[in-house]
């Protein structure tokens, strides 16, 4: 929870631009109608936002790379204009659901994925589940969520908060921990205009649906998938570098001076991702055009 609030705060300092000339498509997820837009033409990838965001905050990176790829932005349920559940039975795994089930949509049979915090830890399982489904993948801001790691216990008050139907801007700074920096009157101000747009109890129901989502060692230890993790250097880095020798199989990059909303933001963390697709080019399928 620390590292969401981190990344909402983060996010507020920057514009986040539209995603130009992409228009607003919709399917609907075994009941849920979830939004995504496409921009670009190639080999498709898939976009994950982190928590309380949406397509939008991928705004620069769909300007990098869809010179070259097709870029698929998703809402993720519960956010943007995606459907808002308010059953947390509706989240977890579902989550995973909705990636698997935007491709069948679409007709792709493998598809490199990008997500970052939440959207990186929806795309840690989704490595673990259906690794037959991704060619490579970039994961930002996280390696899953973990029985052992469990974010409950760094703010407990978040879902409850947003579960009781506390304005988003309210229950993000009420839950903070005791020894976090209060924001400024500017940062409460643009915190407050985010409400509009966010369904507390949606994100609420969210937040207590983590175990769905949980991955172990075993699990990881086994992904074969060519799998980029990006962090800040700021952000839990001592976890980050113990994590190096637990999982060899996976490429680690840091983005020295970072905080955990600021590495996604970073000039490098776009740089990181273009040199990682070329590593791994290849002629893969594209989709036809939406």
């Amino acid at each position: 929870m620390k590292r969401r609030i981190l990344v909402v705060i983060s996010s507020l300092l920057f514009l986040l631009p539209c995603i130009a000339e992409a228009a607003d498509q919709f399917f609907d997820s075994n009941g849920v109608k979830i939004r995504y837009i496409v921009a670009g033409s190639g080999e498709p990838i898939i976009l994950i936002h982190p928590f309380a965001a949406s397509a939008e905050i991928w705004g620069p990176l769909v300007k990098d790379l869809s010179q070259s790829y097709q870029l698929i932005a998703m809402d993720c349920r519960g956010h943007g204009k995606s459907e808002k559940p308010h059953d947390p039975k509706q989240y977890g795994i579902e989550m995973v659901n909705d990636v698997v089930r935007l491709m069948d949509h679409l007709g792709i049979k493998k598809s490199v994925i990008i997500g970052y915090s939440m959207g990186g830890s929806i795309g840690m399982k989704m490595l673990t589940e259906h690794p037959d489904r991704i060619r490579m993948a970039v994961i930002g801001g996280s390696l899953g969520f973990t029985k052992y790691e469990s974010e409950h216990d760094e703010v407990p008050l978040l879902g409850p908060n947003l579960l009781s139907g506390m304005p988003f801007s309210e229950a993000m700074i009420a839950s903070a921990p005791p020894d976090w920096p209060k924001p400024g009157p500017q940062q409460r101000e643009m915190m407050k205009r985010m409400d509009a747009d966010q369904d507390s109890i949606a994100l609420g129901a969210e937040t207590v649906s983590h175990e769905g989502l949980w991955v172990d060692d075993k699990e990881l230890k086994a992904i074969a998938v060519p799998t980029l993790v990006i962090y800040g250097g700021n952000d839990h880095r001592a976890f980050y570098d113990e994590a190096k020798s637990r999982f060899p199989n996976l490429r680690f990059k840091t983005i020295e001076g970072a905080g955990h909303g600021s590495a996604m933001q970073s000039p490098e963390f776009l740089a990181s991702i273009g040199d990682f697709l070329d590593h791994y080019a290849s002629d893969a399928p594209t989709i036809p055009a939406h």
